[in-house]
């Protein structure tokens, strides 16, 4: 049998798959979405971090009316609006936290957190504004 014969190349192609299968188990836990991973959340502290950076201006209840709000241009996001929060997936509010409002085109005056949170606590961030729409 010739080195390229299809039998060779198929045998070394097979030799791949447990490592693949390793690789994808390894990252399954990195790629989950935030709403399963939620319960790995430490809520507690993502509540602590929107009391300290995010209720001056969304308010302690979520409603975009905390005592930093009259003095914008623009009224911070209601999260509370169930209607609009369906609207907008846990990447994107991921974004606009951690690359702040300028990023997708919202107000400057949304702060971006990238510096002041890594991706877990901004994950939890997002799983804790989520609270905020009761249905």
């Amino acid at each position: 049998m010739s080195e390229n014969s299809p039998a060779r190349i198929r045998s070394k192609g097979w030799s791949w798959m447990p490592v693949a299968a390793a690789v994808a188990m390894f990252l399954a836990p990195a790629l989950t979405p935030t709403p399963a991973r939620a319960a790995e959340l430490d809520m507690k502290a993502a509540a602590s971090n929107y009391s300290d950076s995010c209720a001056d201006c969304h308010g302690e209840s979520g409603k975009g009316d905390g005592k930093k709000s009259a003095d914008l241009k623009k009224k911070p996001a209601d999260y509370t609006n169930c209607a609009e929060m369906s609207k907008l997936t846990d990447d994107y509010l991921f974004n606009v936290i951690k690359n702040g409002g300028k990023s997708v085109n919202l107000s400057k005056d949304m702060a971006d957190f990238g510096k002041a949170y890594d991706d877990d606590e901004i994950h939890a961030l997002v799983a804790y504004v989520r609270t905020f729409c009761k249905k």
